[in-house]
């Protein structure tokens, strides 16, 4: 039995010059085992004997999990390798990028080799069906409805990694039941050992609801999932919570923008606004206690009709690195141009 995963260099976008920075990209910390590898290998080319690979293209985030995973590559086409190895990527663990000693994202290609293995294909208990008809579905980059709070992944932090100021890493392999809750989650991957995260992130996994159909209208329920909790040690004191990189879940739309645009900037003929706000995350997702931070340029009410959009926004309630939002804080940068505002925001801790 025999299942390869090769490794090309990191590719990474590095900032600025390096002669004036120091740099030091991604290493690997862990990677998903063998069992693992076998629990996704699709059937049909099980089947039928079939080898393959796949390259991935993922982003890694500051905590070193890998996020915006995508299918580059895959041969042969049409047997599932390609979502074998997105299956995969959140048992993926790294030292992230760092610059000068801070940590930074940045992005990494993966080719990963199957090699079918000599055993009867009930032995290994894939999860990764050729055809939706022929079972369950493992879900990646869940969109989560409800998961742990900051408060809450701070108050599971162990107690050991918390003396210590260690930070960790968890894989759960979930599956999702009726409403969409998770049940039996076992750990994949922990990292480190010794620290007792994998028991905190059990401990943790009740609080997830995500889908409970998919587009299809399909139930969820039996469907499997992989997903990362991270341990920070910046959640330890509260002070500056690291909360990853969230998704808009909810947006302004195009005529709330226009109509919100300043008075004062018209009559002054200034087409070109840019806004900073800074704002809590509550309950959902939502945005809540804004300020300005930045206002440009000033004076004409850019700020103001900023701060009366800003109960339309909404984040992701956890990231793909496998960091909570809700009670974490975030900048929303905003741009106006020619009278039409057009909307740039992004979220960031």
């Amino acid at each position: 039995m025999q299942i390869i995963l090769a490794l090309l260099a990191l590719s990474t976008a590095s900032p600025g010059d390096a002669t004036h920075h120091v740099i030091k990209n991604p290493d690997w910390l862990k990677r998903p085992s063998e069992s693992s590898f076998l629990s996704v290998y699709p059937q049909g080319a099980l089947a039928r004997g079939v080898g393959g690979r796949a390259m991935i293209h993922c982003t890694v985030t500051v905590v070193g999990s890998l996020r915006d995973c995508a299918v580059k590559d895959e041969n042969p086409e049409g047997y599932g390798f390609g979502a074998a190895a997105i299956a995969l990527s959140p048992q993926f663990e790294m030292s992230p990028m760092t610059v000068d000693g801070t940590s930074v994202e940045s992005a990494i290609n993966i080719p990963i080799d199957f090699v079918r293995p000599n055993l009867p294909r009930e032995a290994l208990g894939s999860r990764l069906p050729a055809r939706r008809d022929l079972g369950q579905l493992n879900l990646t980059q869940v969109p989560w409805t409800r998961a742990p709070t900051l408060a809450q992944v701070s108050a599971a932090y162990p107690e050991k990694a918390r003396v210590a100021r260690v930070g960790g890493l968890v894989t759960l392999d979930c599956t999702f039941e009726q409403g969409g809750s998770v049940r039996d989650c076992e750990v994949a991957e922990e990292t480190p050992k010794g620290y007792d995260f994998g028991r905190a992130a059990r401990s943790l996994a009740g609080d997830f609801v995500g889908p409970d159909t998919l587009r299809d209208r399909r139930s969820t329920a039996g469907d499997t999932t992989q997903f990362v909790v991270a341990f920070s040690p910046e959640m330890i004191d509260g002070k500056s919570p690291v909360i990853g990189k969230p998704t808009w879940t909810h947006l302004p739309e195009a005529l709330d923008m226009a109509a919100a645009f300043p008075a004062a900037a018209r009559a002054a003929h200034v087409d070109v606004g840019h806004v900073v706000l800074g704002c809590f995350v509550a309950v959902g997702g939502k945005l809540v206690s804004c300020a300005v931070q930045r206002e440009s340029p000033a004076g004409l009410g850019f700020g103001a009709a900023a701060m009366s959009l800003s109960s339309q926004f909404q984040v992701s309630v956890w990231t793909d690195e496998g960091l909570p939002t809700v009670g974490g804080s975030i900048t929303v940068p905003i741009r106006y141009e020619s009278g039409t505002p057009v909307n740039s925001a992004s979220a960031k801790p």
